[in-house]
């Protein structure tokens, strides 16, 4: 335990606080979204966030960042558990080769980052000629959201 200035904190206070802060966070940035256009959706560092706790074992962390895939399609009315398939197939496929080849942390995660958006991207456009639907609707906004989530694998 820590003592401050005569309040005893516990690490249980601690790991509540960010867990709380963080179920906050998923439940109210994907509707931030649909208010705001231009904050980018971050599913990249959703994927790999996904992937540390899945790597770490950390179920709580898996199903929170599940959950947010799954507001954040409902929300932009996307196609219903597709964060969820393009984020098992790419874990399943690629991760293993992705980690054996590279031996750097951020360098992995860049590319894993990279590649989820890329086939979550080619998800969009494959369903949309599916369904005779168009999920996206700008080009140029897409290099927007890889460049932020690039950013986001690299500074958290």
């Amino acid at each position: 335990m820590q003592i401050f200035s005569g309040v005893q904190r516990d690490i249980v206070d601690k790991k509540a606080l960010t867990h709380s802060l963080l179920f906050l966070i998923v439940l109210f940035y994907p509707a931030m979204e649909s208010i705001y256009p231009l904050l980018p959706p971050l599913l990249g560092f959703v994927y790999v966030r996904w992937r540390d706790a899945v790597r770490s074992k950390d179920t709580l962390h898996v199903v929170v960042w599940m959950l947010y895939a799954l507001v954040f399609e409902s929300v932009w009315g996307l196609p219903l558990y597709g964060i969820w398939s393009v984020m098992i197939v790419t874990f399943v496929l690629f991760d293993s080769k992705i980690t054996q080849t590279l031996h750097m942390q951020t360098a992995i995660k860049v590319l894993s980052a990279v590649l989820f958006d890329l086939l979550y991207i080619a998800f969009l456009y494959g369903y949309g000629a599916l369904v005779n639907e168009k999920f996206i609707d700008a080009g140029a906004i897409l290099l927007y959201y890889l460049a932020a989530d690039i950013l986001g694998v690299v500074l958290f």
